[in-house]
Formats: C-alpha cells, sequence, structure tokens
C-alpha cells in the first residue's frame, strides 16, 4: 500500500503549499515520487477528477471562506495565484455560480471542497484475467499526439476516430494505443499504431520509438470500446494494485492492444500492458 501511502503525502504537500505560487502538477508529483503522467493517472482514476482540477477547487472553496471574513477580493486573488481581479472572478463564478462580491454578502451559500484523502478498501471486486510475460525490447511504429492528462479520457478517443477518417490505417494498421511518460510537464504522449522490426521504413507523418525491456502484467477487457478499456483502468488501479503483494508499477510507458473485429461489440476484446517488476 506505499503507493497510496506516497499520493495520500502529496495530499498532505498540497494544503501546506496551497497558496504557493509554486505549486503545480510537476512539484506534486515529485513529492509523491510518480512521474508526472502517473501521479495524474491515479489520482483521477481514483478521483474521476484531475489533480489541476482539484487544486483549483480547493483554492477556490479557500478563497470563498476567505471573501466572507471581509478580505478583499484584490487581495484574495493574488493570494490564491490569480493574476487579475478578471481572471479570478471567472473561475470563482465557475465554482460558486456567484461573483466573488457577491459572496461577500451575508448568508450566502458557497461550494466546499474537503481536503482529500485517498482509501481504498481491500475487498472482494471484479474477476480480473490477467497474465504475466516478460519481453525484451519492442520496437512500435505509429502516429504520436501529445495530451495533458486531465482531459485524454475524452480527446484520445477522437484521435482514433481521426485515425480511421483520415485512413491512416491504410499505411500502418491501428492496433496499439502506446502511452509514453512525459519527461517534464503535465503532458504525455500517445501513439496509434503496431509493432514492428527495428529497421522497418517510417511513412511520412509517423514515428518510430523503442520500448525497452519489461515484465508486463497483461489485463485482458471484454466489451464494446472505448468504455471497456477505461473501465479496466480503473479497475487495475483501484482493485489490482492494492491487492498486490509480489510486484511494483514501473513508469515508463503503457500499451493498449486491440484485436481485429466491430470495436462495439460486447464480445469484442482487448488488453492493457502494465510494467511490472517485483517487489523489494
Amino acid at each position: 500500500m506505499e503507493w497510496i501511502a506516497n499520493l495520500n503525502r502529496a495530499l498532505r504537500y498540497v494544503e501546506e503549499h496551497l497558496t504557493d505560487e509554486s505549486l503545480n502538477v510537476e512539484a506534486i508529483a515529485r513529492v509523491g515520487a510518480y512521474s508526472t503522467f502517473y501521479m495524474q493517472r491515479l489520482f483521477y482514476l481514483l478521483t474521476d477528477m484531475s489533480l489541476s482540477d482539484y487544486v483549483r477547487r480547493r483554492r477556490l472553496s479557500m478563497a470563498g471562506q476567505e471573501l466572507q471574513t471581509g478580505r478583499k477580493v484584490i487581495d484574495v486573488a493574488l493570494k490564491y495565484g490569480y493574476e487579475t481581479p478578471e481572471s479570478f472572478q471567472k473561475a470563482f463564478r465557475r465554482f460558486h455560480g456567484i461573483t466573488p462580491s457577491a459572496a461577500q454578502k451575508t448568508r450566502v451559500q458557497l461550494r466546499y471542497m474537503n481536503p482529500l484523502q485517498i482509501n481504498v478498501s481491500l475487498k472482494g471486486g471484479s474477476i480480473m484475467d490477467y497474465s504475466m510475460d516478460t519481453i525484451g525490447e519492442l520496437t512500435v511504429l505509429g502516429r504520436c499526439r501529445d495530451y495533458p492528462y486531465e482531459n485524454s479520457f475524452q480527446e484520445v478517443p477522437k484521435f482514433w476516430t481521426e485515425y480511421y477518417q483520415k485512413g491512416w490505417n491504410r499505411e500502418v494498421p491501428g492496433v496499439l494505443g502506446v502511452c509514453f511518460d512525459g519527461d517534464e510537464g503535465p503532458t504525455f504522449t500517445y501513439m496509434i499504431g503496431t509493432f514492428c522490426q527495428p529497421d522497418a521504413p517510417v511513412p511520412e507523418g509517423f514515428e518510430k520509438r523503442t520500448v525497452k525491456p519489461h515484465t508486463w502484467a497483461k489485463f485482458r477487457a471484454v466489451g464494446a470500446m472505448p468504455q471497456s478499456i477505461q473501465k479496466l483502468n480503473r479497475q487495475i488501479f483501484s482493485e489490482w494494485l492494492p491487492n498486490n503483494t509480489e510486484y511494483d508499477l514501473e513508469e515508463g510507458v503503457n500499451i493498449e492492444a486491440y484485436s481485429e473485429g466491430d470495436m462495439q461489440s460486447e464480445t469484442y476484446e482487448s488488453e492493457i500492458w502494465i510494467p511490472v517488476a517485483r517487489k523489494g
């Protein structure tokens, strides 16, 4: 359960530095001992919100409380990281439904998000089909696009639609979705493509990348896309990882492997490959 302790340590850091200009996803990830990619992935899959959204909601919750004590709007805006009253007013109204000046009046109800603490209940869950497979270096070929993690669940399926609508699959089959962890920043690279030989030619607009040797935990999903594989992602991080006593998560890359057939069928099969290493 060390990874849950890491997440909660990162959440405590958020509370202790809520008014710091330096508070960002990269800093929070460092405290949690994760890359920005995995920190955001874990947080989103466990909470259904992005880490940056959580920080924003906590700041606006505290800003609302301070306005009701009589503090000036401009002072509160600057304290919680807004450079202008206009940007603060826009964000405040989106969250609370009223303007900052209206929030200073008595008997006004404001929204409030309590600080989070991650707890995972170790109870029986869904049956998860998986196997362990140690594989040497792999080469993948495909089209790549960078995404901020906070909206990737909505945007990546659009990339798949575009990949087939534009006929890119006729140049390189779209049988893999590969997530490459970004070195810095709140984004990651997503590739649609296939495995290939190391010396395979690279068509214009495509990229070839190497995936280092790993032991992979391969999980099987059955059902219509993208719901089935997104559901499986959540199960891996909320059920399999907390119960696992043998393996730690390795960072760097995740692979989605797709079979032929109707992706909207309830019997469609796909896989998620997670790199792992034995504990200790």
